[in-house]
């Protein structure tokens, strides 16, 4: 008996360690007015247990290989009693393999969010519906963050999970700018750009930058760096292809910084065409592309 006891209660360990995600998640107030504060620590809380809590894909993880990624809510506005306007900050990492470093794989500042929220309401994920904005936007961006994970170990292995971010868009009310077909920098158009034919290039470069890069710099920095380089040649040809594609802002967003510190120790020649490449992508980061020297 009480090996079965035993083997009931690894089998439950396993299940609350199965989980995709690893969030931390912050609730900010800097204009607080009506709320009482208790009620944004319990809304804190409330996300962090769902995006934690609920599974996302059929894959087991064990807990070293959860997704790390945070949210941050920056409070806007109480437009009513229970109705929030938001700031929505995401950012997700990814290990570097054979280094103690992580990589950033996404970082998005949503400026829509817009939600309605009681103290100890309990948030659910309602697959095939659109119960309610503020699960809806957080199963969405839990879906982009798995299907960007999936895709920087193998080729386009991202694809299902994107898929589950588009049912949650076509279930959207299109007179939300947030989910608007219409607007060119809001979540339709992170998942319509990521999904286009034209991206599946920059979705294999996204491949070839981490797993065939980025993961073997630890014993080959050159070689790394020469395939990041090809990656960028690949993500300079969807730019040409699909211009102002809003998953190309993105990664700009993302990878300015790292990007800058790999090219740093590369020939001039190969400083030339990252600049080139970067500039064309996002011109307002000219500057810090410029670091990388001659």
């Amino acid at each position: 008996m009480r090996l079965i006891y035993l083997l009931i209660f690894m089998v439950l360990v396993g299940q609350m360690n199965a989980q995709e995600l690893l969030a931390t998640v912050k609730v900010a107030t800097p204009k607080l007015q009506k709320t009482d504060p208790k009620v944004f620590k319990t809304m804190e809380q409330a996300i962090q247990d769902y995006l934690n809590s609920q599974k996302w894909t059929d894959d087991y993880f064990e807990n070293e290989e959860r997704i790390k990624c945070s949210f941050q809510i920056t409070i806007k506005e109480e437009p009513s009693d229970g109705v929030y306007k938001a700031d929505l900050a995401i950012k997700s990492t990814r290990p570097i393999y054979g280094s103690d470093q992580e990589t950033v794989l996404f970082s998005h500042l949503d400026k829509e969010l817009e939600f309605a929220y009681q103290e100890f309401q309990p948030i659910q994920f309602v697959a095939n519906s659109f119960s309610d904005e503020l699960s809806q936007a957080l199963a969405f961006y839990a879906y982009i963050i798995i299907g960007l994970d999936y895709d920087s170990f193998s080729k386009e292995g991202g694809s299902p999970y994107f898929q589950e971010a588009g049912n949650i868009v076509s279930l959207s009310p299109r007179e939300n700018p947030a989910w608007n077909p219409s607007k060119s920098r809001n979540r339709y158009a992170i998942f319509e750009s990521i999904t286009n034919a034209r991206s599946i290039p920059y979705r294999k470069a996204m491949y070839e930058y981490h797993r065939l890069g980025l993961d073997i710099m630890a014993t080959d920095a050159e070689g790394g760096r020469n395939k990041i380089m090809d990656a960028l040649e690949k993500i300079d040809q969807v730019n040409s292809d699909f211009l102002n594609a809003y998953i190309l802002q993105i990664f700009a967003n993302s990878k300015s910084t790292e990007l800058v510190e790999i090219f740093k120790q590369a020939p001039s020649s190969q400083k030339t065409r990252f600049q080139t490449i970067m500039t064309k992508i996002d011109a307002t980061k000219a500057r810090i592309f410029r670091q990388v020297g001659r």
